[in-house]
């Protein structure tokens, strides 16, 4: 498939560069290790195997092989580490609890209950219609560049849909299991907030903490104030929207709540040395030396 205007894809706010959250599609060489402790930031990891195959040990038990037309789901909670036994491809969907919507954690609430006793131990469930043909469309998308965070949100949900109806409910909940009733973990949790929240009051509120925890909290975690990460964020939001063709000087004020055309003014000059109209100039000057390189 050949994506067309590849620069209005991958200049808009919505386009997906985080590495966690969402799918992502990659390649494995023989003999290649991972160990998901060692992530900078931990998630949950569902990865379905398209091609070869993978040892992967969980807590120092016995090693389980995961070959192509295979998947497992990997939790924050447990060390898995992985080696690769025949070099191919794979998907790897990452997430963190609160990712999940309402209605598919009240579904895996009700199968948990309804499930009774189960085998908890860590096994690879098989790729069934119609999951193989949603694998496949999802490849396409993802090898031909189309990285909309809407797209992935969308996949992510449909996933869920075919998890209830391609599976029996002792399935999920062996799969599942160790999310079912789980806090989302402090860091992964900023994460998901850090588009919603412009201070450390906000991101309190949001997080159902103190001021004063969640900024102690904050500051173990990531290493710097609430204030001086926030503000990281802000500025990099503010230059995504500035590179957008169809965003204006008027749209960027009205999103970030500024007072004024002059506030703006004098936050672009104290944050990126110039005014709104040479910064934007600027930076769609950039983009479009991009494309005429690629």
């Amino acid at each position: 498939m050949q994506l067309h205007y590849k620069t209005d894809h991958t200049s808009c706010l919505n386009y997906k560069t985080e590495s966690f959250g969402g799918f992502t599609l990659g390649k494995m060489s023989e003999g290649k290790r991972f160990n998901n402790q060692k992530e900078p930031v931990k998630v949950n990891h569902l990865i379905f195997i398209l091609e070869g195959e993978v040892s992967i040990v969980k807590d120092n038990e016995c090693a389980i092989s995961v070959r192509a037309g295979e998947f497992v789901f990997i939790p924050i909670s447990s060390l898995y580490v992985g080696t690769v036994i025949r070099p191919g491809r794979y998907l790897d969907l990452t997430f963190f609890h609160n990712n999940i919507s309402l209605c598919d954690k009240y579904m895996l609430s009700h199968y948990l209950e309804s499930v009774g006793d189960f085998d908890p131990s860590f096994k690879a469930l098989p790729v069934r219609e119609p999951l193989d043909l949603f694998l496949k469309l999802l490849e396409i998308y993802l090898s031909s560049g189309i990285n909309c965070k809407h797209l992935h949100e969308i996949k992510e949900k449909e996933l869920f849909i075919i998890f209830r109806t391609a599976y029996t409910k002792t399935e999920m909940v062996r799969l599942l299991h160790p999310i079912m009733g789980q806090r989302v973990d402090f860091k992964g949790a900023v994460l998901q907030h850090k588009d919603k929240v412009s201070s450390r009051e906000e991101l309190a509120r949001v997080m159902g903490m103190s001021v004063p925890d969640m900024a102690r909290k904050f500051k173990e975690e990531f290493g710097e104030s609430v204030y001086s990460w926030l503000l990281k964020q802000k500025n990099a939001r503010i230059l995504a929207m500035l590179s957008y063709p169809s965003v204006t000087i008027k749209d960027v004020i009205y999103e970030f709540k500024f007072s004024s055309p002059a506030s703006f003014n004098k936050y672009c000059k104290t944050h990126f040395g110039c005014p709104p109209r040479v910064l934007a100039e600027r930076i769609k000057n950039e983009k479009s030396a991009e494309y005429a390189a690629g």
